[in-house]
């Protein structure tokens, strides 16, 4: 088993957009981009493979993910994204972006905005991490080969190289998992919000953040 660790280009937007899902997700069947677009997977698959390519540069930006190959298969991936210059600010300015693009009107806009209310519950608000770890999948097939592992430990290493101090990831309460796996990495749990709201429409609790010191 020959793996690799690459820098994403855009060819991978496909690939992404199916890991961003998934991601997201989490250990359920549901999550965050099921609600920013509740029609069906073809769409919601389009709108992230739109994301993955859209300006400015995001989270969910090619450029800021990596991805682990297996005997050259794209099999897991994960971004990380330096906080210092515009925060979170650019996935509102990315996202709408590709909602123009998709050609969403203000109906589709304000409907979206209604949904999103009880996601926002549970919003963590900023804590001075400057290294964001997102969007960390791994394909089923590839699972408990070490490769999430691999990837996070390599974006650990390129935030210390931007000269970050403290990285943080957000999980889904619940993803004892995840948590587990990034425990071992030297990440801490720091907070978690909880809401009846949040539960409602994702089927988990809230959202937990881990930090680790860089």
């Amino acid at each position: 088993m020959a793996i690799k660790i690459r820098a994403a280009t855009r060819d991978d937007a496909d690939f992404l957009a199916q890991a961003m899902l998934s991601a997201s997700r989490g250990h359920l069947g549901r999550g965050i981009w099921d609600l920013i677009v509740d029609t069906d997977e073809a769409s919601r698959l389009e709108y992230l493979r739109l994301l993955a390519v859209a300006e400015p540069l995001s989270p969910y930006h090619y450029k800021s993910h990596l991805i682990a190959e297996v005997d050259g298969h794209p099999s897991a991936t994960l971004s990380g994204f330096d906080m210092r210059n515009s925060g979170l600010a650019v996935v509102g300015q990315a996202m709408a972006n590709v909602q123009k693009d998709l050609g969403w009107t203000e109906a589709d806009l304000a409907a979206l905005r209604q949904r999103l209310v009880p996601a926002w519950t549970c919003f963590l608000p900023e804590i001075g991490a400057d290294w964001r770890i997102d969007n960390v999948a791994t394909i089923l097939e590839y699972r408990r080969r070490g490769l999430a592992n691999m990837l996070v430990n390599e974006m650990i290493q390129e935030g210390i190289n931007c000269k970050c101090k403290l990285a943080q990831i957000e999980i889904l309460i619940g993803n004892d998992a995840a948590q587990a796996t990034y425990e071992k990495l030297g990440f801490r749990v720091f907070d978690e919000k909880r809401s009846v709201e949040f539960a409602a429409v994702l089927d988990a609790p809230g959202l937990r953040r881990l930090v680790r010191e860089l």
